[in-house]
């Protein structure tokens, strides 16, 4: 009665899903971080003012981030904000000072970063990806 091939198969049916998915793994990425990828001197301006470029781009896609808020702040009560064009960029003419430095976008990481040293008479150039908060 048993010896037919359908109870045979009913047999091994059961140990059939552990059989096959047993060496099954999946990898999970981690959520891309904001970051900047570079800040530098990049020439001499024509007054005592500090010149900073600052250029954005979406960490995934490497496309330009239009909108994004660009905030500098010198003291408590002394702040410089800008908006990114389609191009995601924006320049800030500021006194020389030691700033702090925020950039913000809906749907993106924020950046924060302190210690940001700007000397009068340079034009300094900032690039930064901002990563998505969704996965």
């Amino acid at each position: 009665m048993f010896q037919h091939p359908i109870f045979r198969l009913l047999f091994f049916l059961p140990l059939l899903p552990s059989l096959c998915f047993a060496q099954t793994s999946i990898a999970v990425q981690q959520p891309a971080e904001s970051e900047i990828l570079s800040f530098k001197s990049t020439g001499v301006a024509d007054n005592n003012r500090a010149v900073l470029h600052v250029q954005i781009f979406e960490t995934a896609t490497r496309e330009p981030v239009l909108g994004a808020t660009v905030l500098l702040r010198r003291d408590v009560d002394k702040m410089h904000g800008k908006v990114t064009n389609e191009y995601g960029a924006c320049t800030f003419f500021v006194s020389p000072a030691d700033y702090s430095f925020r950039v913000q976008m809906t749907g993106l990481k924020s950046l924060e970063q302190q210690g940001l040293v700007l000397e009068a008479g340079k034009i300094y150039e900032m690039k930064l990806v901002l990563a998505s908060t969704t996965r």
